[in-house]
């Protein structure tokens, strides 16, 4: 993987940085893109030290700013030149801020994805590659307690299996997967306070955790190297839970309604 390069979205801490440090490993080349600056350069720091000055950077980016998302596509180019994974990772979780639950998790994901395949189809001059989007376990199955939530988790699924059935991808060069999680030891769950409105029924949710239980990071991290590894990665949706472990559906072109 030495000659990737990945842009990674929500990167300054949690999954994100949780992929960034993966991909580094691999070999590849890496943009940290987060609105947390602070955090990110702190981030960004570390793993220069550990990997090199010249194969990580820090972006500052808004996901709900589509010009910030362009800034970010473009940067990495300018620094790398090419962008071959596109990792939309950023998100949040509550359901009192709904409205701009949906601009981050859904329509953020949307813009990087489009910006990414702008740049990466190789019918436009692009090198092709992959674009994982993360999504959430609550994108499979229903949760009463964070509807809104859910409702941008299936979104995700969605738009990132319709992307994968186009039958136009030979010539684009790109792959479309989503990561659908459990609870994951970071600081959106474990910190969280589900008194400051991320759900709707804190005792449900906080029953549900306990009945699911908290995955370690480095287990969404691996079956994310799984999903890099794989050698038809297309149209995978792949589920990671602290019960069943990884389980992968691939998702063909869908049949005519």
């Amino acid at each position: 993987m030495g000659d990737e390069v990945a842009l990674v979205t929500g990167a300054a801490q949690g999954l994100g940085r949780g992929f960034t440090e993966a991909l580094l490993r691999r070999g590849a080349k890496v943009c940290v893109a987060d609105v947390k600056v602070q955090t990110g350069e702190a981030t960004v720091l570390r793993f220069q030290q550990q990997f090199g000055r010249d194969r990580v950077f820090f972006f500052k980016c808004d996901v709900t700013c589509e010009a910030d998302v362009k800034a970010a596509v473009q940067a990495t180019r300018d620094r790398f030149g090419k962008l071959t994974i596109m990792v939309n990772n950023a998100g949040i979780s509550s359901e009192a801020q709904w409205s701009k639950m949906v601009d981050v998790n859904l329509k953020g994901v949307i813009d990087g994805t489009q910006e990414a395949v702008a740049v990466m189809r190789r019918d436009t001059g692009g090198q092709g590659g992959v674009v994982v989007n993360i999504a959430s376990a609550a994108g499979l199955i229903p949760v009463h307690t964070t509807p809104v939530y859910a409702a941008t988790k299936f979104g995700v699924v969605g738009f990132t299996r319709s992307w994968a059935a186009n039958p136009h991808l030979a010539s684009l060069g790109i792959s479309f997967a989503c990561i659908c999680p459990t609870f994951t030891d970071t600081d959106m769950i474990v910190h969280g306070d589900f008194r400051e409105g991320r759900s709707l029924y804190t005792e449900d949710s906080q029953r549900m955790m306990a009945e699911v239980g908290v995955m370690p990071l480095s287990q969404v991290v691996t079956a994310f190297e799984q999903l890099l590894d794989s050698p038809d990665n297309n149209g995978i949706v792949m589920s990671v839970t602290n019960i069943k472990g990884v389980r992968v559906r691939k998702h063909g072109r869908p049949s005519r309604l």
